[in-house]
């Protein structure tokens, strides 16, 4: 009498199945990684753009008493270009300035990064 042994291994479904769960699992992680990528690129854009509008606010409060206008100008920093737009108002108290500072990238000026508001007294 001869004995057959039957070796067990995975089905083709088995297979199948396994095959598409590490799919799905591997689109999933692609994509928060693309996510988390936008997300580190954005941020850092942010952030430059912060450290140029507060550049701006400093350089104008070290030029004294700034006169009510608008400017609109552009500056490199990071080894990139910002549009900078610059509005100085006058406030109810004579003495004071309200100084906003918007930063754009230049490729979207018209969507600034950031704003940053500031007062500065005449005294």
């Amino acid at each position: 009498m001869i004995l057959h042994k039957m070796s067990r291994g995975f089905t083709l479904i088995e297979v199948m199945i396994a095959l598409s769960i590490f799919a799905v699992m591997a689109a999933a992680i692609s994509r928060t990684a693309s996510q988390n990528a936008d997300t580190v690129l954005y941020l850092e854009e942010k952030t430059l753009a912060s450290f140029v509008a507060e550049n701006r606010l400093n350089k104008i409060k070290l030029a004294g008493f700034p006169a009510a206008t608008q400017t609109k100008d552009d500056t490199e920093m990071a080894s990139r270009e910002w549009h900078i737009t610059t509005l100085v108002e006058e406030t109810p108290l004579p003495n004071f300035r309200r100084i906003e500072v918007r930063v754009a990238k230049m490729s979207d000026k018209d969507q600034p990064l950031v704003s940053l508001t500031g007062f500065m007294g005449k005294y």
